[in-house]
Parts: C-alpha cells; sequence; structure tokens
C-alpha cells in the first residue's frame, strides 16, 4: 500500500522529479504513452464496480443535475471572470483558462473518488453526461466570450470519453465477472487493495508525463510562471470550495464524489484542443501550470477526505 498511503508526498516529489529531468532530457517520446497510462489508472478501480449500480445512479438525477450546474455554470463563469481580471493582455491565456473551465472531469475523477472512498458510480454518471454535454456548451460560451476563431473538435471528446469511461469501464466489468466465476467474493475481496494500489502509481505516472512534456517552458518563463499560477490557484480553491459547501448535506461518499466530479478539468481534452492551434503555445503553457496546480490540491483532498472517513 506505499504509493497509496504516500501520495500527499509523492505527488510534489514527482513534480520536482518531472521538472529537472524533463529540462535536461527530452521526454517528448512519453507523449505517445499518455493514453495507455490514462487507461491503466482508470481500469482498475473499474473492476471494483458493478456496472449495473452505475445505470441505476440515473434514477436519482438530483446529485448529477447539482454536478452539472456547477461544471456549466459557476465554474466558467469562475473561469471567464479570472481570465479577464488576470490575462486581459494576454489573449492566448484567456483562452486556455476558458477551455479549462468548460471541459469537467477528467479520467483522473474515477481514480481519486475510488481512492478517497467516494460514489464512483455518482462519479462516472457525471463523467459520462457532462462530457457528452460539453461538445455543445463548450462551443457555446466561447462563441460569446472568445475571439480567436477555435474551431471545436468535437470527435477529441468523444475519443476521450471512449478512452477513458466506456472501455475501462466495459473491461473492468468483464474482469469483475471473471473473478467472481474462479475466486467468488473472497477473491474481489483480497484483490481489491492491489487496484487502489495499481491506480495510485499511474497517477504518479501522468504527473510526472505531464509536467516533464513542458518543463522547459516551465522553468525558464520565470515571473510569468508565478503570475499565471494565482487566477489558477484561485480558480482550482474557489471552486473545489463552492463544490464542497453545496454538497455538505450529501453523505461523505457523494461529497467526495462531488467535488472530484466538478473541481478536476479534463486537461488531457483541452491540451488535444489548444495544440492545434497556431499561436496558442501560451495556452499550452496554462495546460502545464494547470497539472502543477490540480493534482496537489487533488492530493490534499484525496488526504483529508481519506482521514474524515478514517475517525468517523
Amino acid at each position: 500500500m506505499f504509493f497509496k498511503k504516500n501520495l500527499m508526498k509523492l505527488v510534489p516529489l514527482t513534480i520536482v522529479m518531472a521538472l529537472f529531468i524533463g529540462y535536461y532530457a527530452n521526454t517528448t517520446f512519453l507523449k505517445g504513452a499518455v493514453t495507455y497510462v490514462l487507461f491503466l489508472m482508470i481500469y482498475p478501480m473499474m473492476i471494483n464496480l458493478n456496472t449495473l449500480d452505475v445505470f441505476k445512479t440515473f434514477q436519482n438525477p438530483k446529485k448529477i443535475l447539482m454536478a452539472t450546474g456547477i461544471n456549466f455554470i459557476v465554474s466558467p463563469l469562475l473561469a471567464i471572470l479570472l481570465a479577464k481580471v488576470f490575462f486581459g493582455y494576454y489573449p492566448s491565456l484567456q483562452l486556455g483558462m476558458m477551455v479549462i473551465g468548460l471541459l469537467p472531469t477528467s479520467g483522473m475523477t474515477a481514480s481519486w473518488t475510488g481512492l478517497s472512498g467516494g460514489n464512483l458510480k455518482l462519479s462516472l454518471a457525471v463523467m459520462s453526461t457532462n462530457l457528452l454535454l460539453s461538445m455543445v456548451m463548450l462551443p457555446l460560451y466561447l462563441s460569446i466570450f472568445n475571439n480567436s476563431g477555435l474551431v471545436i473538435e468535437t470527435s477529441v471528446i468523444l475519443m476521450s470519453l471512449l478512452k477513458v469511461v466506456v472501455l475501462p469501464l466495459i473491461l473492468g466489468d468483464i474482469t469483475r465477472r471473471l473473478i467472481l466465476k474462479f475466486k467468488g467474493q473472497e477473491g474481489i475481496k483480497k484483490a481489491k487493495p492491489y487496484f487502489g494500489e495499481i491506480s495510485s502509481f499511474f497517477v504518479l505516472v501522468i504527473i510526472f508525463i505531464a509536467v516533464s512534456l513542458k518543463s522547459k517552458m516551465i522553468l525558464t518563463s520565470g515571473s510569468l510562471v508565478i503570475y499565471a499560477m494565482v487566477p489558477m490557484a484561485l480558480y482550482y480553491i474557489v471552486l473545489m470550495t463552492i463544490s464542497h459547501s453545496l454538497s455538505s448535506k450529501l453523505d461523505k461518499a457523494d461529497q467526495i464524489s462531488m467535488v472530484f466530479s466538478t473541481s478536476m478539468r479534463n486537461l488531457t481534452i483541452a491540451l488535444g484542443i489548444v495544440m492545434g492551434l497556431e499561436g496558442g503555445s501560451m495556452a499550452v503553457f496554462l495546460m502545464a501550470l494547470a497539472y502543477m496546480i490540480q493534482l496537489p490540491i487533488a492530493t490534499y483532498y484525496h488526504h483529508i477526505s481519506t482521514k474524515k472517513l478514517a475517525t468517523s
């Protein structure tokens, strides 16, 4: 249980290693591994899940509607406000922050929810509905608030949904059924700790890849890094606080799911969108900084939520 128990310490250590190694060595070859690492991060958590329970979650849609409201009203308006205030002279940074605010619930949502003892069924229901809805809301918001001429590739969002939600869910369900058939419920119980440990390890791997790929840009930009980190940190802290407060009347597992389903942004899809833009390098730069803020904040919430669960 080394990785799961020490995530709070290992995340900042991994970020420092990624910055150092990525600066002195060429890690671009790791870019092709991102999809596979994301899959290996999500798949173990899906084995613990009964797929039929995910569909039952839609029978009581109030929690899903709450998460959707945070993801498509609170989050984008907060991102747009901070972008206008802090990045008035940097249109590309404004664009990057808007895209982050409009792309909810990454593949890491399932991993963090599972690791923290949250309601994984609720997180998956929010992930699937909100990623699909983002195909409409993203171009709608940007048509109103952005003048850069960004063309949204909806196929990128669809492919991400298939890779990080649908495929791991199907294969996880098949694996679960095979374990139950040959080892029974006791087999699932014995294997469960290993699934969490594997997922924790690949969380660290995806952090290393994301940060190392942009380490030179981060380490050579100096004052701009510090300046850009202020609104990004404010965005995540305020969004997480709002989500935590609005879900305070839910039970602890649902509250954990709600926070991770709304505060974790889909930086992988966001990168895919802005990387194809001419002159969008500053937006890509902001995505790398977002990884450095999102992951430690998620780790901190994971730490306090599991601590509360242990004492309750």
